[in-house]
């Protein structure tokens, strides 16, 4: 054999391995092509699914009774991020952005929440008691009574004051920054800095709240003003630097190893500075509120004293021991 003839038939027979190659890569290709639009096609079924449940679990009845006591839980949860920080459930799952956020303290959310009670006690009704097992039905009958005596409590919304000398929102605030809000990060710090920047909207939502309570005759007694009024003039008279939010942001950042003592300082700084520009401000509207009010208060101390008064007393005696017992 000519070595033409032989360096053809090596030719040859590459080019056949090259067709084969091809044809090969061609089906195995195809076959790709066909498994990722096969899992395509159950992700997207998967897709569906989960936004089925989710849009029913979340703004619909639950075809589950036991997902439906979970959602009236997880409700309350993320509708109250200070209550969520609080309880510290979801950050080792990643979920941190409630970090960031306030209560909302507006009257317009508070209607919401009692629209929300309502529509979750209609939901609860519709589930048949014949059909759910013995410890169902008893935590039917406990949220069944859990729902129905708040629902009860909307007429009683304004009966209280959100301002006062023992757990007023004037001192918590404070405390929870202090004592709460988690820093184990810089991420977390932002937070914090997110949480000083967003107060004055919450006050702000409190002092319409405490004005629409003034409009119904729900007015502190005069003891409770002049205690509050005392608080806030001299929490907002201690230099910044020297305040309860930027001494414990302090304390407690020098123990977040991921952050450096320039980036440590710069913070420190933001944080004293939004002390000044916004937690004072928004304290100052309060306290400028309150020393108007105080004129208007009397020494009749008391919830009898209240319009529905003695209503409202049995109302909250019911809802704090089950009883109607005087």
């Amino acid at each position: 054999m000519s070595i033409v003839a032989w360096f053809g038939k090596i030719a040859g027979a590459a080019c056949k391995v090259s067709i084969d190659r091809q044809r090969s890569v061609g089906v195995l290709s195809a076959m790709f092509k066909r498994v990722l639009k096969w899992l395509g096609g159950i992700v997207a079924v998967l897709l569906v699914v989960a936004a089925v449940f989710l849009v029913n679990l979340i703004w619909f009845r639950p075809w589950s009774l036991n997902a439906f006591y979970e959602k009236i839980f997880v409700e309350v949860l993320f509708d109250q991020p200070e209550l969520l920080s609080n309880l510290g459930l979801v950050e080792q799952f990643g979920i941190t952005g409630h970090n960031a956020r306030l209560d909302d303290e507006s009257p317009a959310q508070q209607q919401r929440q009692f629209e929300r009670l309502r529509k979750n006690l209609a939901q609860l009704h519709q589930y048949p008691l014949e059909k759910q097992t013995a410890s169902q039905r008893l935590s039917t009958a406990v949220l069944d009574w859990f729902l129905t005596v708040q629902a009860e409590g909307e007429k009683f919304q304004w009966h209280n004051y959100p301002v006062n000398q023992l757990f007023g929102v004037q001192n918590q605030f404070p405390s929870f920054m202090a004592n709460t809000h988690r820093l184990f990060t810089p991420r977390d710090c932002d937070y914090y800095l997110k949480r000083l920047e967003a107060l004055p909207t919450k006050f702000d939502q409190v002092l319409e709240s405490l004005k629409v309570r003034e409009a119904k005759g729900i007015i502190p007694p005069r003891f409770v003003v002049e205690k509050v009024l005392k608080e806030m003039r001299e929490f907002v008279a201690t230099p910044a630097p020297k305040n309860i939010l930027a001494v414990s942001f302090q304390t407690r950042a020098r123990k977040i190893e991921k952050l450096n003592e320039q980036q440590r300082a710069d913070y420190q700084s933001r944080v004293e500075a939004m002390v000044t520009s916004k937690v004072y401000p928004a304290y100052q509207k309060l306290i400028d509120y309150f020393t108007a009010l105080l004129p208007k208060t009397t020494t009749d101390d008391g919830v009898w004293k209240l319009p529905e008064g003695e209503a409202f007393y049995a109302q909250m005696l019911r809802q704090n021991t089950t009883t109607t017992l005087n």
